[in-house]
This record gives structure tokens, sequence and C-alpha cells, in this order.
């Protein structure tokens, strides 16, 4: 075999950073493949054929590359990435996509890993799935929902910001499919996920978290998220993911007019400390949080003015 033979060739462009590429058995930095596999199988192939389709990333391995062309294993800075069996599935669907739709999908991911810097390599993989198919559900009429677009943009402002980019790049790009915002919150969970190195399920659980929140502060005050001239209110989410970040970080401040908040602002007071409690997983407020809750109280009483009571 030559050594050209043996070096990988690209199947298919999945970004400037990113491509799908069928690896010969035996091609030079095959054992780096498996090393570096991101998927829980890789311990089986010891005794199961080398699979021998990978995506390989490495900072503009893809630019103007095109399907047949041959990566040389000595480039620098490059990641191979295993499919599982589960991501297996995901070929048929990118290899069947109009290459236009694909290019396009590949410029927005390439949109986020430029405003949010270095992501997990599985990154490329998961939002090429993941837009992929809202850009068919679109296209078919299905609407995409999503009842956390609020909880997640003020959870994960700077991977909002970047997936509406994303959205707003597909939609100018892409006949008869239109994604709207509740899309940007799905993109947004994964860009976070990826930023961190984790599954989509941790950030999820912070946005449902910060829902829960939203909704017991809302029952106890009476209140709601919409604001008096009928807008949506935002306000409320932003101020409890700061306060979360805070506790997250132990950074809790002090309040000299606590005791009078407390005495003024009751039922604001209570509902602040019911929401640390909540957040720090303890039963009684702590006394270093106790300025924290006044601080929340004062904004509770101001915010619950602002925005119509629940009926």
């Amino acid at each position: 075999m030559t050594e050209g033979a043996r070096n990988p060739r690209i199947i298919r462009v999945l970004s400037n950073n990113a491509v799908l590429v069928r690896v010969p058995s035996g091609v030079p930095g095959e054992d780096t493949a498996q090393n570096t596999a991101q998927t829980k199988n890789t311990q089986q192939q010891t005794t199961q054929p080398t699979q021998d389709t990978q995506v390989l990333v490495g900072r503009g391995i893809g630019f103007q590359r095109k399907p047949g062309d041959e990566i040389l294993p000595a480039t620098a800075d490059l990641q191979y990435l295993e499919l599982s069996p589960e991501r297996a599935q995901f070929l048929k669907g990118v290899l069947s996509l109009d290459p236009a739709v694909m290019e396009t999908i590949s410029a927005a991911v390439d949109l986020a890993v430029d405003l949010l810097g270095e992501l997990h390599p599985s990154v490329y993989v998961v939002l090429a799935e993941h837009i992929s198919f809202a850009v068919q559900r679109a296209g078919s009429g299905e609407q995409i929902r999503n009842s956390l677009v609020d909880e997640i943009r003020a959870a994960f402002p700077l991977e909002f910001q970047a997936a509406q980019l994303m959205v707003s790049y597909i939609n100018s790009h892409t006949a008869n499919a239109t994604l709207p915002v509740d899309e940007a919150a799905f993109i947004a969970l994964h860009l976070n996920a990826a930023r961190q190195g984790v599954t989509v399920k941790q950030p999820l659980a912070v946005a449902n978290e910060l829902a829960g929140l939203l909704r017991f502060v809302c029952a106890r005050l009476g209140a709601t998220t919409t604001n008096l001239d009928g807008t949506v209110d935002h306000s409320l989410a932003l101020e409890l993911t700061r306060m979360s970040n805070r506790v997250g970080s132990k950074q809790f401040r002090s309040n000299l007019a606590r005791r009078s908040i407390e005495r003024d602002l009751p039922s604001e007071f209570d509902v602040a400390q019911q929401v640390l409690c909540r957040m720090i997983d303890v039963p009684t407020l702590p006394s270093h949080a106790a300025g924290e809750a006044a601080y929340l109280a004062v904004f509770l009483h101001g915010w619950r003015q602002s925005v119509r009571p629940s009926t």
C-alpha cells in the first residue's frame, strides 16, 4: 500500500475546523485516534474491527477542502473523534444532506467557535446533527418550541448570543427554513456543554432549576413574568442567575440594612430566604447569606410592582 493510500481521506467537510474522514487500517496516527477517542466503546476496539470513519478536528483543517482530499497525519493540532454506535447513525443523515445546506451549517458552527473560543471537538458532530434535523423540521413546516428560552438566555448569555447569530446566518442562507429563537436556545445549550466539555444534560439542568425558581417566586408573590406593558420580563431571571453565580463562587455580600429590610419587606424577605436555601441546598439560611437575602428582597419589592399580578 502506498503512503498516499494510507492517509485519511475526506468524506464530508463539517466545518473549516472539522472533517469527516475514512481512515484506512494501519494509517499512521491511528493509535492517536484510538487514544484520543471520546466515546465509551474505545476499549472494545481490541476485540472488534477498527472503525474507519472518524471526525478529524484541527484549526483550518477543512478550509477550502473537498471530499476525496487527503489529510496528512503530520498536520499539527489534530484531534481524532471516534463515532460511537449512536453517532454512527448520524453519518446517514449528514451524507444525505444537500451539500449547500451542510456548508451553511458548517459556516454557522465556525461562527460560534470564533465567538466563544475553543470548544470540545464533539460540537462539530453534535451541532451538525442537531441543526440539520432542525432545518429539516422547519422546512417541512413543523414548529420548534422550547419552553426554556428565557431561562437559557439568562443563564448562558454568551452562548445564546452566539446561537442567535448562528440561527440568523442559517436563516439567511437556507431556503424554505426559518429557525425560530426557540432553536437558538437549544443550540445555546449545546454550545455551553461544548465549552465545559460536558453533556448537554448539565446546562439543561441549570435552565430547569432556574425555571423552577421563577415559578416559585411568582407563585409566592402572586406575580407573573409579564411586564405591565405586556412584554416579557427578563429581569427576574437575570437577577436569580447573578445570585446563583455568586452563591456558586461563595461570594456572599453583607447588607447593613438587613434588619430594616426584613422588618419592612417581610413577604419579599421570606421568599428571598427560601430562594437562597434552594440555591445553597440547606433547610435554613446560614447567617453569612442573610445579606444576599436582603438584596434580593429589595429587588423583588421593585420587581413585583413592574409586572402583572397573577389572576
